[in-house]
């Protein structure tokens, strides 16, 4: 990120808390109970969010060479993305056209070809059969060349690569990036490379897991044992770029800059700085890491969570326990304190005695978020 857009950032916090004030929406956001409950709604955002347009697969360093790939299933399709020999990034389905079982499960690296661990049907990373093993003459008079992995639309920009699980139109990546590319190039997000993952499920909404990340006002109060005490709830302000935005929490120590000349401000050190990049997917900047946080709903009540944690470099056996520490932390936060909230949101919303839920005027990032879902749902770009 920019010097100059960290101390616009900066200047506007310490604006807000010298004044007792925060960044409001022109009006507070009232959300049906169905938004997050509804059977039909469910499925028009797995049709058109998770289907029919692209959607974040992982960051360009996951698969920066020859034989790195990474699978995973959005809106029920399961694909995958493969860098070739030829350095082409491509992407597939996810279905071996014997028995339609996926070719691979995870992330890899290296790869020489993707085997399927069923009857070990083998293709080459353009996506070409290559191998049946004693398959003998149980396929005569099928041709090899037409049951090769069933392409998907690919593209990658700013260090983020999208891939569309439906529909043959081309990705235009950099349009989805759209105006957060600035921030992003600037944080070479290109040269990260993943460190772990940590995966889990919840039996609650995808959205309701988002919006954890979309306001600090719950800080405070839901996180004041582990990082409320180091970080505020108020002010909050945010920017949108479309469908994604910019959201960032400051660290209590960020005040301090008040009494400090400008020329020695620094944000990123301070605060925690997340990008959403509709529908699903939050990249969180904090320090010194990139935590990835990938939202895959399998049904209206259930999502499947991936959080990668990407470093500018490699990690070494000396830097090693500080990223455990940080991956540990996340799931502390994650699946001790936020997710949990979102799943007896779930139950209480399921009981069908709720008719809404209400979203504050400073909650800024979090109304954006819902009404570009919206208008994405309605065919707005």
């Amino acid at each position: 990120m920019r010097r100059e857009t960290q101390v616009d950032l900066i200047r506007e916090l310490l604006d807000h808390h010298a004044a007792s004030t925060t960044q409001l929406a022109d009006d507070m956001l009232v959300l049906p109970a169905e938004v997050y409950t509804s059977e039909s709604h469910w499925q028009a955002e797995r049709e058109e969010l998770f289907r029919r347009r692209p959607v974040v697969a992982c960051l360009s360093g996951a698969v920066v060479s020859a034989g790195d790939y990474v699978s995973f299933t959005a809106g029920g399709v399961p694909v995958v993305v493969v860098r070739g020999d030829d350095g082409v990034l491509r992407g597939f389905r996810n279905v071996c056209r014997h028995r339609a079982s996926p070719v691979v499960s995870g992330c890899g690296s290296g790869a020489s070809s993707l085997r399927c661990p069923f009857h070990a049907w083998t293709y080459r990373l353009d996506g070409s059969l290559l191998a049946r093993p004693q398959a003998g003459e149980g396929f005569s008079g099928t041709d090899e060349s037409e049951l090769g992995l069933v392409p998907v639309p690919v593209e990658e920009a700013c260090g983020v690569v999208f891939v569309r699980p439906e529909g043959d139109d081309p990705v235009d990546a950099a349009e989805l990036v759209g105006d957060a590319a600035q921030d992003l190039d600037d944080f070479a997000m290109g040269g990260y490379v993943p460190f772990d993952q940590w995966e889990s499920s919840w039996p609650c909404n995808w959205k309701l897991l988002v919006d954890t990340f979309l306001e600090s006002y719950h800080v405070f109060s839901l996180h004041r044992t582990t990082v409320g005490r180091y970080y505020l709830s108020q002010p909050m302000t945010y920017k949108g770029y479309g469908p994604n935005l910019r959201f960032q929490t400051c660290q209590k120590s960020i005040l301090e800059l008040a009494e400090t000349p400008e020329d020695e401000w620094d944000l990123l050190s301070r605060a925690t700085v997340e990008y959403l990049i509709a529908p699903n997917t939050i990249l969180s900047h904090s320090v010194d890491h990139f935590a990835v946080y990938q939202f895959l709903p399998t049904a209206v009540d259930h999502t499947d969570v991936t959080m990668t944690l990407y470093t500018p470099e490699p990690v070494t056996e000396q830097t090693r326990p500080h990223y455990e520490r940080t991956l540990e932390l996340h799931q502390k936060v994650g699946a001790g304190e936020d997710f949990p909230q979102a799943v007896k949101i779930q139950q209480s919303l399921s009981s069908g005695l709720i008719s809404e839920t209400l979203v504050g005027r400073h909650e800024v990032a979090l109304i954006h978020f819902h009404r570009a879902l919206d208008q994405l749902l309605s065919g707005q770009s």
